[in-house]
Parts: C-alpha cells; structure tokens; sequence
C-alpha cells in the first residue's frame, strides 16, 4: 500500500463473507488481489481486520467506490464460490470496530 500524502484522507470499508465462507485470511486477501489486478485498486487497499463475522478494508478516501465494487465483485475464494456484503464506510477504524466488532462479540458471547 503506498504511503500517505499530505492531505490524504483514509476511508475504513466494514464488510462481512455473507455466504460461503469463513475463508482464511490469506485465501480471501489472495483473491481480492487477483480481482484488483489491473484496475486502479492494484496495491491501494489494506486489510486491517479480519475476523470470522466482520473484516476491515483500508483505502484512500477517493478509491472507496472502486473498493466497494471490488470487494462486492469477489465471488470465489479458493474455488469455494462465496458472497461479499460490504456493511459501513467510515473515516474512522475505531467507529467500524466499536460498532461491528463489540456487537459481534457480545453476540458470540450470549449465543455461548
């Protein structure tokens, strides 16, 4: 991922394999660079979380159109045929990890 120029603002992408999965990191992050191969997304993004329920994708605030498109557009991992469902965008990690990742796991919490 290329380094922050002044200026440059981030947008934090929350989004979760609704169907398919869980997929390991690795074989999920594989996939979505194979699919940004190519298009202006090529080494502009980061996964910053990666959990079974939610995941955290880290772009530049001008590409968060084209992430969204990309990460809706991943439909295999590891040949297993899967679903992507993108759930908020901020300009703040800790927004998306308080709301997606504390619910998450207060949910696991009862349902243990």
């Amino acid at each position: 991922m290329p380094k922050k120029a002044p200026g440059e603002r981030w947008r934090y992408i929350a989004f979760r394999v609704s169907e398919g999965g869980p997929f390991a990191r690795n074989d999920f992050l594989s996939s979505l660079i194979h699919r940004a191969r190519g298009t202006v997304m090529d080494n502009g993004f980061r996964i910053t979380v990666y959990e079974t329920e939610v995941a955290i994708l880290k772009v530049p605030h001008k590409l968060k159109d084209d992430a969204i498109a990309l990460l809706v557009s991943v439909d295999r991992v590891s040949g297993r045929p899967c679903k992507v469902e993108t759930l908020k965008t901020s300009g703040t990690i800790k927004t998306l990890k308080d709301k997606y990742l504390k619910e998450e796991a207060v949910a696991r919490r009862t349902w243990e």
